[in-house]
């Protein structure tokens, strides 16, 4: 009689602990999550946001309600690229791994505000594909920002069940970090080159032509220097020469000037020229960058040296992209065939 009655204790337990499964929230435990019976049965998978081996990622794919697409990919290289055109700021991607490695559940989604939440994330939401080795490893639907904006809701692939997701000791939200503009992932680096990966710099000086000037690179401190007529300097400065090569190995631009069609680029560009530099890459490729003073500052008779009065000049790489950048990063670039004369 005992044992049966030890057996009928474990079975109303077990019914017990079933029971108070259905009725408990999601969430409470992950035991009660797998007991559930019924369409909004929550497994393991469900609930796991993050993304463990993020060392493996080689490709973000990202986009919104309104088609904005951002596709984020990992060369052979190393190297990241934005809608497989433009390189990615390192320190952007960066930022996104370690979000996708540290992010959380905070807290279920209440029961009474599902369904609104369910809604939103189905007409405002951001849907996140993480690959590697192009195989999709997960789908994450990132929505809106909570009350308190310390959480973000989100929503996973073939889930029906909302959380609120956060990074364990940050205080914010997350939704800003999966942004669908591509120029907010595009690198503002102009010239990052190593002196080996330089064939010839052409240099461009607006008011003062015949203070032009080329340079190329024959070798390891070894360059041949060159006037506006295309006449070979014999002699110069080749400390000063290494100096302004040195120059173009980092060099970034202040922010893009976005929204303004070809025409108007095209006018910038054949605008008031204040410099112009042309570098030629032993790839075969080249980056150009003409410099322009801004419309408050045209004056012609403008000596090189006023031009630190403006804290910014007006960009154009390779006559395509209209760029703002300041004025002091570029200061030692703004050089003259005459500052290569000879030091004695």
């Amino acid at each position: 009689m005992k044992k049966y009655i030890i057996q009928i204790l474990v079975i109303v337990l077990l019914v017990g602990v079933i029971v108070a499964a259905q009725l408990a929230p999601y969430g409470t435990s992950r035991l009660f999550d797998m007991l559930k019976i019924g369409k909004h049965a929550t497994i393991r998978e469900l609930r796991d946001f993050n993304v463990e081996d993020t060392a493996s990622v080689d490709r973000i794919f990202m986009v919104d309600k309104e088609n904005n697409i951002v596709d984020l990919t990992q060369r052979q290289d190393g190297r990241w690229f934005v809608n497989d055109k433009y390189p990615v700021r390192n320190n952007s991607i960066e930022l996104l791994m370690k979000t996708l490695h540290r992010m959380r559940i905070k807290t279920p989604v209440a029961k009474a505000a599902e369904e609104n939440i369910l809604k939103d994330l189905a007409t405002k939401s951001v849907k996140v594909e993480v690959y590697s080795d192009e195989e999709l490893l997960k789908t994450i639907y990132i929505g809106g920002v909570t009350q308190n904006q310390l959480g973000t809701y989100a929503l996973l692939e073939g889930s029906n069940r909302p959380f609120v997701i956060e990074i364990p000791g940050f205080r914010g939200y997350l939704s800003s970090r999966f942004n669908t503009n591509p120029v907010k992932w595009r690198s503002t680096k102009i010239f990052l080159f190593d002196e080996s990966q330089i064939d010839r710099i052409d240099v461009e000086v607006g008011k003062k032509p015949h203070e032009s000037f080329a340079i190329d690179v024959k070798g390891q401190n070894s360059y041949e220097l060159f006037g506006p007529d295309g006449q070979e300097a014999v002699k110069f400065d080749t400390l000063s020469v290494r100096r302004f090569v040195k120059e173009f190995n980092n060099k970034y631009h202040s922010r893009f000037v976005i929204g303004k069609t070809q025409e108007q680029i095209d006018s910038v560009y054949s605008s008031s020229l204040f410099y112009r530099y042309n570098v030629t890459l032993n790839t075969g490729n080249n980056v150009e960058l003409s410099l322009h003073r801004l419309n408050t500052y045209e004056d012609e008779n403008t000596e090189k040296e006023d031009i630190f009065k403006v804290s910014h000049l007006h960009g154009v790489i390779n006559q395509n992209t209209w760029v703002l950048v300041q004025t002091h990063l570029f200061a030692t670039m703004f050089k003259e065939l005459g500052d290569f004369k000879p030091q004695f």
